[in-house]
C-alpha cells in the first residue's frame, strides 16, 4: 500500500517540477508546440505482473503498436497527449514451469491540456484484453492504470506506468498489480 501512495504522490509532485512556458498559438516556433499525429508508432516495453493465486510474480518483456499517437499541446479542451495501443507480453516466473501470455488493447490520456515540455507529463488510461497460461486460469480483464511520459518526443516516447490488473473470472486467483515500461519510437 506505501508503494501505490508513492507512486500516485510522484505523478502528483513530479511534474510541477517540470513547469515549462506553455504553448499558444501566436508562437507555435518551439518544436514541442507543434502538433503532431503520429501513425503505427511501434514499441517495447518490460512488464512485472503479480497475480494474488501465483506463488511468484512474473516478469516478462513484449510489443506493441501505437495505431494513432498524438501530441497537441494548447489551451484547446483535452489532453496534450494521447495513444491508442495494442500490446502483447510473454512473462515467467522462478515458480511456474510455464509462460504467462498477456494481450490487450487500451488507450492512454494526459492529464494536462497544454503540457508544453518533453518530460515529466503526467497520464492515465485504461486496457482490456486477456491471459493465457496453463496452470492460472484464463480469461479477460480490465485494468486502470497511471504513468509518466518520461520523455515524449515525436520519434521516442518513454513511459512509466501502473495499474490493477482486474479479471472477469478467477477473480481471486488473477487480480494483482501490474506495471509497465515502454519504449515507443518512430522514424517518421
Amino acid at each position: 500500500m506505501k508503494l501505490v501512495a508513492a507512486c500516485a504522490l510522484s505523478v502528483v509532485l513530479f511534474p510541477a517540477l517540470a513547469i515549462a512556458a506553455p504553448c499558444d498559438r501566436q508562437e507555435p516556433s518551439r518544436d514541442v508546440c507543434v502538433e503532431r499525429e503520429i501513425f503505427l508508432m511501434p514499441g517495447v516495453q518490460g512488464v512485472f505482473f503479480a497475480p494474488s493465486g501465483a506463488p511468484a510474480p512474473f516478469f516478462g518483456a513484449g510489443a506493441q503498436i501505437a495505431p494513432i499517437h498524438w501530441s497537441h499541446n494548447n489551451d484547446r479542451f483535452g489532453p496534450s497527449q494521447g495513444a491508442l495501443f495494442l500490446q502483447a507480453s510473454i512473462l515467467e516466473s522462478t515458480e511456474s514451469a510455464s509462460s504467462l501470455a498477456i494481450y490487450d488493447l487500451g488507450f492512454s490520456l494526459s492529464l494536462e491540456k497544454n503540457a508544453s515540455r518533453r518530460f515529466l507529463i503526467p497520464f492515465f488510461g485504461a486496457t482490456v484484453g486477456g491471459t493465457i497460461h496453463e496452470e492460472l486460469t484464463n480469461t479477460g480483464f480490465a485494468q486502470p492504470f497511471v504513468g509518466l511520459h518520461l520523455y515524449w518526443h515525436h520519434n521516442l516516447v518513454l513511459n512509466a506506468e501502473g495499474g490493477y490488473h482486474f479479471p472477469f473470472a478467477a477473480v481471486d486467483e488473477m487480480r494483482g498489480p501490474r506495471a509497465q515500461v515502454v519504449a515507443r519510437f518512430s522514424m517518421w
